[in-house]
């Protein structure tokens, strides 16, 4: 391609007084140029063209010529001479900006050197332009907006800048939130694991642990404590997230069931504790109308009534108690004469 600065001839195009000959300037990718059109003054047509490449038609073509000095000869009719003039061609590199390109990165990815991901064998040196400002040839999804970012390369008359871009995608990065803890009674209701999760976790995630999780649940009667794992699958190229819940469980106290017992008045003392139904854990405190000792009721100091049997829990389990009624009949007397 060339361009010009007045009638027939290429703009940048100069005479060059020590050859007597024109001077033209093309892209390398530039279209065919008719070297007849470049010669000055009045040239008679039908002459004959040399120089480093065989000129067909009379066009140089950069696309496969070779620049340089091009000699149009028109042969003279005796005595007259041969007479020669000159077109000096000169080319202009035409820059590479690569073929267009895509990405696709993560959203708490590292930083990516958009010029990687060029296609082709793009010419180095150009500039990037896009959604947002680009700092070092690289987007990072930390504080960058994915779309389409533009390489330019700056040519050299009468070469044409080029260009090539990038396609951006984002797929949002995976959130597991972050670890949680949880006690609970080994006798309690089912506890929702999501919601021990600290953050704010994606849902749709799956959970794996000691024993098979159904409805996101943790079900203290059917299930073993532990730790149990929640993982959100990432969207490629983000990688799966994964955040745990520990559970530990306390054991609920057993008090047994009521209990009742009949006493005489003057019997000996009875063991409370066998008086309780099932199978009662000891340790615990007897309360009821009168003072216990040694948790056995002695119907000489006693009041009968109903005794209660306590023991105390670890949170999150409650108290357990059990009770066992005291009936106290009277002692038979003899009247002696």
């Amino acid at each position: 391609m060339c361009w010009r600065e007045r009638n027939g001839h290429c703009h940048g195009e100069r005479f060059d007084e020590r050859r007597r000959g024109w001077i033209i300037t093309v892209c390398d990718i530039g279209a065919a140029v008719n070297l007849f059109a470049q010669l000055g003054g009045t040239p008679s047509a039908g002459g004959a063209w040399s120089g480093p490449s065989p000129v067909v038609g009379g066009n140089y073509d950069p696309g496969t010529m070779t620049a340089g000095v091009y000699t149009y000869t028109v042969t003279g009719v005796a005595p007259c001479a041969n007479a020669s003039a000159t077109v000096t061609v000169a080319e202009t590199s035409s820059p590479d900006a690569g073929s267009n390109g895509s990405v696709t990165v993560c959203g708490d990815g590292t930083a990516t050197d958009l010029f990687t991901e060029l296609g082709g064998t793009p010419d180095a040196g150009g500039t990037w332009s896009g959604p947002s400002a680009i700092v070092g040839g690289s987007y990072d999804p930390a504080t960058m907006t994915p779309g389409v970012y533009t390489y330019t390369l700056t040519a050299t008359a009468p070469c044409v800048s080029a260009s090539a871009t990038v396609t951006v995608t984002e797929n949002a990065s995976t959130n597991a939130g972050a670890d949680g803890s949880i006690t609970v009674c080994d006798i309690g209701a089912a506890v929702n694991l999501f919601a021990q999760l600290g953050g704010t976790p994606s849902a749709g995630g799956a959970w794996s642990g000691p024993s098979p999780v159904v409805g996101g649940n943790y079900d203290p009667a059917t299930m073993t404590a532990g730790v149990y794992t929640y993982t959100v699958a990432g969207v490629a190229p983000c990688a799966n997230a994964s955040a745990t819940v520990t559970v530990a469980e306390t054991s609920s106290p057993d008090a047994g069931s009521n209990g009742s017992v009949t006493v005489c008045g003057d019997g000996v003392a009875t063991d409370l504790f066998t008086e309780l139904g099932g199978t009662p854990d000891a340790g615990g405190t007897w309360s009821g109308p009168s003072a216990i000792v040694g948790g056995n009721y002695d119907p000489a100091t006693m009041n009968p009534g109903v005794y209660t049997y306590t023991l105390n829990a670890t949170a999150p389990c409650v108290s357990a108690s059990a009770t066992v009624t005291v009936a106290e009949n009277a002692t038979n007397e003899r009247w002696h004469g």
